[in-house]
């Protein structure tokens, strides 16, 4: 190989969905991984690649590469990490990957305070739903809804994420005597929490939401999202469910990086000051 770093573009290759999330998670463009890919192709005269339906499937020749150089990964990852933690100054890129719902309920004035605090910080925010590496600096900084945060991550947990269930007040103004369930494809909240038959089930915090506030039924929510709602009350019927938790976190080896420093600490602050909204215990809840 004549070129390492097209190891880099392997890698962000394995598991994408497609060459726009590859080059999404390497900060460069479409047109680039695919070049890349190609020459890397021509330059060990095999195929990694196969385009399905389903997006890009690793060649058996693909995955034979992907497991030899999977040490090698790591060690450009570690390098590149070393290469960060070093950088000094509050100018330049920091990358925050959060779920997109989490970011519309609870982040974005907390982020755009930042924003306006560090003028020369370049934010970068992914709000795709497969959180992104730390180990493979996909993202300098995570917001992770989880009960197991990965190993070589460091930061804290900042609240406990319940669910609860939500309806419409006309709806509930004009319930039928078998109620409907709005269902999150989501383990937790897919059976009905009462006699209830279920009408829809939907993987999009976001499109329930929506469902529920034009009173096609009940179903559960974080509490972030059914309470910050202004078309949706608590079915108080129904207790709160206990489920995840959310955390902050970086890599061990960045995360005196004073930018990582920096947006760490105003997520804390900002968690601090929501987690009544998150945990459904804020007068929002009542």
């Amino acid at each position: 190989m004549q070129n390492w770093d097209d190891l880099r573009i392997f890698h962000a290759m394995i598991g994408a969905r497609s060459v726009r999330e590859a080059a999404n998670r390497l900060g460069t463009t479409h047109a680039t991984v695919s070049r890349r890919i190609r020459s890397l192709e021509a330059e060990l005269g095999h195929t990694l690649f196969e385009r399905t339906r389903t997006g890009y499937e690793l060649t058996s020749f693909a995955q034979a590469v992907a497991d030899l150089t999977d040490v090698v990964g790591d060690n450009i990852a570690a390098i590149d990490r070393l290469a960060f933690a070093q950088e000094g100054g509050l100018a330049g890129n920091v990358r925050l990957s959060v779920l997109e719902d989490l970011f519309l309920s609870v982040l974005d004035e907390p982020l755009s305070a930042f924003m306006k605090q560090h003028p020369l910080v370049d934010l970068v925010v992914d709000t795709a739903a497969t959180l992104s590496d730390l180990g493979r600096l996909e993202a300098d900084v995570v917001v992770r809804i989880t009960r197991d945060p990965p190993e070589q991550a460091f930061g804290r947990k900042v609240a406990d994420s319940p669910l609860a269930a939500y309806a419409s007040p006309d709806y509930l103004a004009d319930r039928p005597e078998i109620d409907r369930w709005i269902a999150l494809d989501y383990p937790p909240a897919i059976s009905p929490q009462l006699q209830a038959r279920p009408v829809l089930r939907c993987n999009s915090i976001g499109a329930v939401v929506r469902m529920l506030e034009r009173g096609q039924g009940i179903g559960l929510l974080p509490c972030f999202a059914g309470d910050k709602s202004e078309g949706l009350i608590r079915v108080s019927e129904i207790p709160q469910v206990p489920d995840m938790e959310i955390w902050v976190l970086t890599h061990d080896d960045v995360r005196k990086n004073p930018r990582v420093r920096a947006l760490m600490d105003h997520l804390y602050e900002a968690f601090k000051e929501t987690r009544g909204l998150i945990e459904g215990t804020s007068a929002a809840a009542g």
